[in-house]
């Protein structure tokens, strides 16, 4: 397929963002060893790179306009960049510049409670035999079982971490929005071309979510544990990026 002028220059725009920041991440890196505080203090460009780089895939999403594989499917796509959009905002603007060690946590607790939402967006997305198809993804009932489980857990005191209740509530609907993805190979709703980066959009979103995990691994005490995290975290937007972007393209109708 040919994209117009407009999809192919943002997708170079992209390719250019990725190189920069990569680059700089393993730099600082280099710089920094695994110091926590020497990374974040050096990590400004970083950051408001990849927040671009999520601003130019939702920009992809709503660039689709008449050649989408149908308005409802554009509907779903872009609503669930809305919600993609929101989280990195979390994680990369307000967790960074205006959070506080009291309200970072809240940040990311929020991050991650946006990405549930994009995933369950995808998930109905994906899930679909036919246009007119309204019915409830029987999926669902792994994720709503899970943020249930989480507030009765809560609820009775045995897990007080916000954070790793979004974590646990996230996992299987991260693992269901992978199923599903995969499943509409078989549904034939999409076109091929638009079913093959579906799949391949959500396996690297699960490789960047995993990879994400082990980052999280940085507030261990023990340094080779924490050179382990900070490397895993440098991986995270390899992908990343394409996770986004492959979803982004996804949405448009395929011309052979």
């Amino acid at each position: 397929m040919v994209y117009s002028k407009l999809v192919s220059s943002l997708i170079a725009l992209v390719a250019i963002l990725f190189v920069s920041f990569f680059v700089r991440d393993w730099l600082v890196l280099h710089e920094c060893g695994a110091v926590q505080s020497c990374l974040d203090s050096t990590s400004d460009f970083q950051n408001i790179t990849k927040f671009a780089v999520t601003c130019i895939a939702t920009l992809l999403a709503f660039a689709i306009g008449r050649r989408s594989v149908t308005k409802r499917d554009r509907f779903f796509l872009q609503t669930g960049f809305l919600m993609i959009l929101c989280a990195d905002f979390c994680f990369k603007i307000l967790y960074n510049y205006f959070g506080t060690p009291e309200t970072r946590e809240n940040f990311i607790s929020l991050g991650i409670g946006f990405f549930f939402m994009a995933q369950m967006i995808l998930i109905y997305r994906h899930s679909r035999t036919k246009n007119t198809d309204w019915s409830f993804p029987w999926i669902y009932c792994f994720p709503l079982a899970a943020v249930i489980a989480m507030i009765v857990l809560a609820q009775l005191h045995v897990l007080e971490s916000y954070v790793l209740m979004a974590v646990l509530a996230y996992i299987p609907v991260l693992l269901c929005s992978l199923v599903v993805a995969c499943m509409t190979l078989k549904f034939k709703f999409f076109p091929k071309a638009n079913a093959n980066l579906i799949v391949l959009g959500m396996v690297c979103f699960t490789c960047c979510d995993a990879l994400t995990g082990l980052s999280l691994l940085s507030g261990a005490d023990h340094s080779t544990i924490e050179v382990f995290a900070a490397v895993s975290n440098n991986f995270i937007w390899l992908f990343y990026v394409p996770a986004i972007i492959f979803l982004a393209l996804s949405g448009y109708r395929r011309n052979v």
